[in-house]
């Protein structure tokens, strides 16, 4: 196997690892079905380098519609804390998180790199699209990581969910 994907493939699963501790870690139930989530997309990344590395390109679609559930989410979250308050919303994991986006930055770094160095149309074509996906799961953690350090500004805010529409 190409060190390239082998590469990908530890990265993904590190992130998938990173992403089942932070679930097992989070107290809001909410929360914690987002890093679920995360774990699972990661867990499908991982799955698309293996077929690029075996040349069996596009059996597994890229893209995900994760930023609607993760937005989803974070209105549920909203409708909790309106509710019951934020006393399921530690800073103590803030650090945990900012991690996880820093990864999420180095994954979607790693794969447009990759994507500009190949010649090959195919895996060109996939490497964006990882990029793309990470560069969504990065958005989420921001997200969460706003939420968790100011939740009554943040929700306050009209425009309090930062996600773009993909």
């Amino acid at each position: 196997m190409d060190d390239i994907y082998q590469f990908a493939i530890d990265f993904e699963q590190e992130n998938q690892e990173f992403y089942r501790e932070c679930a097992d870690n989070a107290e809001n139930e909410r929360l914690k079905n987002v890093f679920v989530e995360l774990a699972q997309e990661e867990e499908k990344h991982e799955k698309i380098v293996r077929e690029l590395a075996e040349e069996r390109v596009g059996e597994e679609e890229v893209e995900s519609d994760i930023v609607p559930r993760a937005r989803e989410a974070f209105e549920k979250i909203v409708e909790d804390f309106q509710q019951q308050g934020s006393e399921n919303l530690t800073v103590d994991q803030v650090d945990i998180y900012r991690e996880a986006q820093e990864l999420e930055q180095k994954s979607s770094n790693f794969y447009t790199e990759k994507a500009e160095e190949t010649d090959q149309e195919d895996v060109r074509e996939v490497f964006e699209k990882l990029a793309a996906e990470e560069k969504k799961h990065e958005e989420i953690l921001e997200n969460i990581i706003e939420m968790v350090n100011k939740p009554q500004t943040w929700l306050d805010d009209p425009e309090w969910y930062h996600l773009d529409e993909y």
